[in-house]
């Protein structure tokens, strides 16, 4: 199996610790990144909120007031006609009356209910569009009020609703639920004369209001910060009641709308559902959606009776700052941890240079070469140890070559030595054998005297001095045997002193061969 190299496991692990630095940076980027997209969205759709809501706050006081003044001037107008008719039953009114009323109070139009059955109608109008109209189709609230004036009570209208007095009242700004073919929107007044049996029911268009809603009021506000942000594709105020029952929509009084300002562009059925929850809880809701094709974040905050400021944002656009922020903060990063890991990649391959170098001093001593150097110069530790190791070498190189001189001595002096101890037992053994021949020969000689001696002696038996002589014939017989022994022995032991003498010389001469063989190997 093939080793990986050190230089290629550096390089690795450091590749692989960038590659998980940059990971591990690039999903908290992304984590703090959207929650920052979340807080940054949702105070500006805060501040925007409030913008809106304040805007509608005032011009809707303003309306009021203007309002208020006008319905001021109704109920001067409707007690005046009622004092110009003079005339307790409907049926005496003439319509030129009315004609000549609407053009002297310069009113849009002029228009008499009297009851019918169970319903309030309009029997006298200078608008024939007007003529038949039902108060009860109207709504039920004006049906209560229509029918109080004529039994002479006074409504209770609350102020937000309009304006209420004896004998009269004023409802807010309303759609004509006559005039069917484009919205118009006039201002009424309903009076009773008292002793009368009708309700005299002067009208005037609102445009005054009406324009001053478009121009100055939340729909302007809401152009305008469109265009100040690019990124808002819509804001609306809608009314979450009338989402949940649209039945709401279709009465002409209360006035009530869907969309009170605001085109509710971009709405999907999830919007429609959501406004519809939004009604028994409300509270802010955030979601993003796409709708054709485009990432949008809508919010929905609740400002005030119902009413939900529906807020369109372009998510691409807003979070583009963000992400291009963040890709420039993890590009600068990733480009620092590059710029470290190019630093730090001839740092270590000067270190890996200089460990290569101590390996193959080390790999040449164990091959023998005991000349082998490294020079490595780079201030650091290597560098200390590249000093011991040469200085071991050297000492080393010292020391085998002594051990190697003293070999090559050993060697000369084991081979003298041989050669001498074989010369000597050479010698011995001839020595030896002439020795113990010449012993053998004066032994026989001795014995041959003796023997004659003895038989010379035997002669005088009974001779005591002939017996002790003959005594110490055999005494001389026997030391001479003994020493003719001695000298042998001495001679095999000289001669086994002398093999062996040779045979360590041999011996020490093939350790000194076997020594000097291997230190052949060294290279000095």
């Amino acid at each position: 199996m093939r080793r990986i190299t050190l230089r290629k496991r550096f390089l690795v692990q450091v590749f692989s610790l960038l590659i998980v630095i940059a990971c591990l940076f690039g999903i908290l980027q992304v984590y703090f990144m959207n929650r920052q997209i979340e807080a940054d969205i949702y105070e500006k759709s805060l501040l925007i909120a409030r913008g809106v809501e304040q805007g509608i706050e005032e011009t809707e006081l303003a309306s009021k007031m203007i309002e208020h003044q006008i319905d001021l001037q109704m109920v001067a107008v409707a007690r005046h006609i009622g004092d110009l008719l003079r005339t307790p039953e409907a049926r005496h009114i003439r319509h030129e009356q009315l004609e000549e009323m609407k053009e002297r109070f310069q009113l849009a139009g002029l228009t008499i209910f009297e009851r019918k059955g169970d319903d309030i109608v309009a029997t006298k109008s200078t608008d024939p569009k007007d003529i038949g109209f039902s108060t009860k189709s109207y709504g039920k609230t004006v049906y209560a009020y229509a029918d109080t004036l004529l039994k002479g009570g006074m409504p209770r209208v609350a102020g937000e609703e309009g304006y209420a007095s004896q004998n009269i009242f004023v409802l807010p700004i309303v759609q004509s639920g006559s005039h069917k073919d484009k919205p118009r929107f006039f201002k009424y007044a309903y009076y009773h004369p008292p002793g009368s049996d009708y309700i005299i029911n002067p009208f005037i268009q609102a445009g005054d209001v009406y324009q001053f809603t478009k121009q100055a009021g939340p729909d302007q506000l809401i152009e305008q910060i469109k265009r100040r942000s690019s990124y808002i594709k819509d804001i609306s105020v809608l009314n979450a009641a009338v989402f949940k029952n649209p039945a709401l929509e279709t009465n002409f009084y209360p006035p009530v709308k869907k969309i009170e300002y605001g085109e509710f562009k971009y709405h999907t059925k999830q919007d429609i559902d959501m406004m519809k929850e939004l009604v028994d809880n409300p509270a802010k809701k955030l979601s993003v959606q796409e709708v054709n094709s485009e990432k949008l974040y809508k919010v929905f905050l609740p400002i005030s009776d119902h009413r939900i400021l529906y807020l369109v944002l372009d998510y691409q656009k807003m979070t583009a700052p963000f992400y291009n922020y963040s890709i420039i903060l993890i590009a600068s990063s990733l480009l620092s941890l590059l710029s470290l890991f190019v630093v730090t990649i001839p740092f270590f391959n000067r270190i890996y240079e200089n460990i290569q170098k101590l390996k193959r001093q080390m790999q040449q001593l164990a091959a023998g070469d005991l000349t082998v150097k490294s020079h490595v110069k780079d201030g650091s530790e290597l560098e200390e140890l590249s000093n011991d190791v040469n200085q071991m070498v050297q000492k080393l190189n010292v020391l085998v070559t002594d051990v190697k001189e003293q070999a090559v001595k050993t060697q000369r002096s084991s081979v003298v030595l041989e050669a001498e101890a074989s010369r000597s037992v050479e010698k011995m053994y001839e020595l030896a054998v002439g020795t113990t021949l010449q012993s053998r020969e004066w032994l026989n000689e001795i014995h041959a005297f003796l023997d004659e001696m003895a038989n010379v002696l035997k002669a005088f038996p009974g001779d005591q001095k002939v017996m002790t002589v003959l005594e110490k014939v055999e005494q001389m017989r026997v030391i001479a045997n003994d020493r003719t022994a001695v000298v042998t022995e001495m001679t095999i032991q000289l001669s086994d002193l002398l093999k062996e003498l040779h045979g360590q010389s041999k011996e020490l001469s093939y350790i000194s061969n076997a020594l000097l063989q291997q230190m052949s190997r060294f290279i000095l």
